[in-house]
């Protein structure tokens, strides 16, 4: 089972930029959609679309320091509107984007794999 779990962590990172279901997830590693959240959860302790939003959100910010413009930023991660995007990014981060940008810091939500022992 650790092994599907770490498929899933890989394919959520290859399609943090797509707008895809978080079903896909499940389908993916052939494994039913409640008993992968469940197991999920069980893991991390926390819901797999709070685990998507918080990776987005770093990877959001990776681009921001790499002088990417907000809105660019917004679109690429699925956030249809600046707003949603400046309002998700500050409660994560503490910041709106252009200050994050402007200050070069840095919020990180590591990509969580399992080991297998």
């Amino acid at each position: 089972m650790l092994k599907k779990l770490n498929d899933a962590m890989d394919y959520i990172e290859a399609h943090l930029e797509d707008d895809f279901p978080l079903e896909k997830i499940s389908e993916y590693i052939h494994v039913p959609d409640y008993h992968f959240r469940k197991i999920f959860f069980a893991l991390t302790n926390m819901t797999l679309n709070e685990y998507v939003k918080n990776r987005r959100l770093s990877e959001a910010n990776k681009k921001l320091l790499q002088g990417i413009p907000v809105t660019d930023v917004a679109y690429q991660y699925g956030y249809q509107s600046l707003d949603g995007f400046s309002r998700a990014f500050k409660k994560w981060s503490g910041m709106i984007p252009s200050q994050a940008a402007k200050s070069k810091q840095c919020q990180s939500y590591q990509n969580y794999h399992l080991s297998q022992q």
